[in-house]
């Protein structure tokens, strides 16, 4: 290796893999751009907060799924483990949560950096600007719909000729779900991740070796099979036709919710492309009831996810508080807004 060659060599990796400087010009479109958002934020009645970069890792572990990787680096003068935020969400909740006895706006937003090392995920971007809402105490579907209501608004402000498409899932649905299935939990973590990446010939011989019966085949293709948010109906007659009562009686709940969900986003919502996504699973144990990624044609990583968390809050005080946010990178922004101009 020539001189100039090992110079280039070495200018390129003065920086850790996935890690990234902002000269004075990014640094100020950037500045600008977060302006923008934090006065729509403001308009819409949110306070900002600021997280620390670092959090105690069992903060994490208690809300990861088995086999997720948190990212721990170092431990603190007590010996505790430490980690960069993986997830800012929980340090909003948590945050708030030991300010309980304040009198503060619980209707708050976020700019954090976050730091993602998932070995499925894309390497290029490790440490991610997130944007994000956060609301403790409310997360009816009114609420939830003004919280989406907020991000397209965002959109449209800043990235106006592109379209997303937003996915909804519901986590205690598909909870009850597999409840009805009767898998232990090795099968039930193969099967999330089979769902996750729509492996069907993976599936259906996974559900043949278990000796699913033919109603739970039927079960499991029609997770598989996502649905414009206007079909609900027929989802829900599709399982009535498959599922026993008794099973059905499991499902009710969360059945009536979801079809009252999308009654109320078909009237509030349109034009918003928007599908149903029974199989939608998360990295993140905490949702209890809807979730939510929004996509980007040609991208095939979510630009922004939300969803509700009903029991968070209280897993740190005793207190049980409803909650619900999103969340988006604003390196995606970035992306779709250098194309668009």
């Amino acid at each position: 290796m020539n001189q100039k060659n090992k110079s280039i060599s070495s200018e390129q990796k003065w920086i850790p893999d996935g890690f990234h400087f902002l000269g004075p010009e990014e640094s100020k479109n950037r500045r600008i751009l977060l302006q923008s958002f934090s006065d729509l934020f403001e308009r819409e009645g949110y306070s900002e907060i600021t997280l620390p970069s670092f959090d105690y890792s069992n903060s994490f572990r208690s809300q990861l799924f088995e086999g997720v990787e948190s990212l721990l680096i170092a431990k603190d003068w007590d010996g505790n483990e430490l980690s960069p935020g993986v997830d800012l969400t929980l340090q909003v909740v948590k945050g708030m949560a030991a300010r309980s006895h304040w009198e503060e706006n619980q209707n708050v937003y976020y700019f954090a950096k976050k730091i993602r090392d998932h070995k499925k995920r894309n390497a290029s971007r490790r440490e991610v600007l997130q944007i994000g809402v956060e609301s403790l105490g409310k997360s009816d579907t009114n609420h939830l719909i003004s919280q989406i209501q907020i991000l397209k608004k965002l959109w449209n402000q800043t990235v106006p000729n592109t379209s997303f498409t937003i996915v909804f899932g519901h986590s205690s649905f598909f909870i009850k779900v597999l409840e009805i299935l009767g898998w232990d939990e090795e099968q039930t973590k193969v099967l999330r991740q089979f769902l996750y990446t729509k492996n069907i010939p993976e599936l259906m011989s996974l559900a043949a070796r278990e000796n699913t019966t033919d109603s739970h085949l039927q079960l499991i293709r029609l997770l598989l099979n996502p649905i414009p948010a206007s079909e609900m109906d027929t989802f829900k007659q599709s399982l009535e036709n498959i599922l026993s009562k008794e099973e059905l009686k499991v499902l009710f709940d969360d059945l009536l919710s979801i079809t009252s969900f999308f009654k109320v986003w078909n009237q509030e919502m349109k034009g918003v492309s928007c599908i149903w996504d029974p199989s939608l699973v998360r990295d993140l144990s905490y949702y209890t009831g809807f979730m939510f990624q929004g996509y980007v044609e040609h991208d095939p990583e979510p630009v922004f996810a939300g969803g509700v968390y009903n029991e968070l809050y209280a897993s740190f005080t005793g207190i049980q508080k409803d909650a619900c946010g999103f969340a988006l990178h604003l390196d995606s922004i970035e992306v779709l807004l250098n194309k668009e101009k």
